[in-house]
This record gives C-alpha cells, sequence and structure tokens, in this order.
C-alpha cells in the first residue's frame, strides 16, 4: 500500500499550532543551553584570574590609599591591613549557612584611614535556634587591630518578602540585623568609602567561625544544565516527530 500525505490530518490547522508551539520551545530551550554554557565560561575564566590572585603579594593600607585597585582584577587576592573596627556600623546577614546549620554572617567596617575602610565579613556565628532575630554576643576588639583575609565579591543576595531593609534597628535606627546588604547604598548610609568587601580568614575568634568553602567555578553545574537544556529541546522534537509525523504518516498509509 503506498504512503500518503493526508492534508486534512497532517497539515490541519491544529497541526500547525502544535508545529508552532513545539518549534518555539526547541529554539527556547537550545538558546537556554547556549546561554549555560556562555555563564559555565565566564565562571571558568573567572575563576582562573581568582586563582592567579591568591598567589598575588598581599594588599596592604597604602595600595587601598594611594592607588585604589579594581574589585574585577583582584578578586581572591590576599590582604593584610591595619586598622579600627566600626563596631556602631556592624552589621548581621541573617540565613546564612557555615557546614549545614543555620546562622549569620557578621560584617563590620575596618577603617583604614579618616572616612575609608573595608567592609570585612569577618566570620559566622550561629542563631538561636528557637528566637531568629535574637542577635548573638561576639567581641569586637578596641583599637588598632591587624586583619587578614581575601577579596570578595559583595554578599550573595538572598530572597526578601519584602522590600523593607532592615529587621531590627538600633537606638540609632541603624539597621543591625538584615537578610541582605547594598555596599554602595551602606556607604552612603554611613558616609564611609568603602573600598573593598572582605572576608576575614584564619581560625576562630571573636566567638565567629571562619570555616569558609573552598572558591569553586561553578561551571559544571551551568554544564549541567545546559545538557538538560539540550535534551529537553530534543525530547520536544523527538515527540512531535514522533506523534505528529510518523504516527499519522502510519496512520495515513492504512
Amino acid at each position: 500500500m503506498q504512503t500518503h500525505f493526508s492534508s486534512q490530518h497532517l497539515f490541519s490547522r491544529h497541526w500547525w499550532l502544535i508545529l508552532l508551539a513545539t518549534t518555539c520551545m526547541t529554539v527556547l530551550t537550545i538558546r537556554l543551553g547556549f546561554w549555560q554554557l556562555g555563564r559555565a565560561q565566564q565562571k571558568e575564566a573567572t575563576y582562573q584570574l581568582e586563582m592567579a590572585n591568591a598567589d598575588l603579594p598581599a594588599l596592604g593600607v597604602n595600595d587601598f590609599l594611594y592607588t585604589p585597585p579594581l574589585a574585577e582584577a583582584n578578586l581572591q587576592r590576599r590582604i593584610e591591613v591595619n586598622g579600627q573596627w566600626l563596631n556602631q556600623w556592624t552589621i548581621f546577614l541573617e540565613n546564612r549557612t557555615m557546614q549545614g546549620k543555620p546562622g549569620f554572617w557578621v560584617l563590620t567596617p575596618l577603617q583604614i584611614a579618616p572616612g575609608k575602610a573595608l567592609l570585612v565579613q569577618r566570620g559566622w556565628v550561629a542563631r538561636d535556634l528557637i528566637y531568629s532575630d535574637k542577635l548573638p554576643a561576639i567581641d569586637t576588639p578596641r583599637g588598632v587591630v591587624e586583619v587578614q583575609g581575601r577579596w570578595i565579591p559583595a554578599p550573595s543576595v538572598m530572597y526578601e518578602l519584602t522590600s523593607k531593609p532592615d529587621n531590627l534597628s538600633d537606638r540609632h535606627g541603624f539597621a543591625t540585623l538584615r537578610q541582605n546588604v547594598d555596599v554602595k547604598l551602606l556607604a552612603d548610609e554611613t558616609g564611609l568609602e568603602l573600598l573593598a568587601n572582605v572576608r576575614q580568614t584564619g581560625a576562630p575568634s571573636e566567638g565567629l567561625q571562619r570555616d569558609w568553602s573552598s572558591s569553586l567555578s561553578g561551571a559544571d553545574k551551568n554544564r549541567a544544565y545546559a545538557l538538560q537544556w539540550f535534551a529537553l529541546a530534543a525530547l520536544c522534537a523527538g515527540l512531535f516527530t514522533w506523534f505528529q509525523i510518523i504516527q499519522k504518516l502510519r496512520h495515513d498509509s492504512r
């Protein structure tokens, strides 16, 4: 029996609508796959730069005061500075974990010159399991201290149900407990020139843990996402070919 195309079944309006939807979905998923591959390349390049920076000499106070370096070119570079903690501007970032435990990241500006400071992610402290907004006690040394750390990007942004930036303010109206911190807005709020974001390294001290996870590129995760998108594109095309072409041709050939 000769196989033939039936315009009534194969090229109906319904068939064309399904073809259009399948084409859109396939193109979209392919584009998302290539976008994830692009993200993987970007992360890999950033990771390689950070690993190279990790072996460079440490930046000191003079490096920031006279020729401020660019953050993009110095991520993960070692920093060794002396300064004074500005404890009145300490921030507890909530919903931050360490070794799977919930707690806070503690951020305090370290003044290295009048009006100039580094925003230091000093460490992590566990939260109260009953009263989640209760701030734990930590020690903040007075006077000049030496801080060693790594230059890092601004703290990651957590999802907020409300646009209100603070959950708990001190008597001066400064938001001590926050979900997120915008470094530029914090600079305006405090009147400080915040020159860099620093993650303090070293042994636990002052009631803070510093068991930071190792820096990985994360590119493999993006490649896995890309593979999933490409697989979904192939699935869409395959299902359309099987049900809308092969099956209909079989039906028409009977």
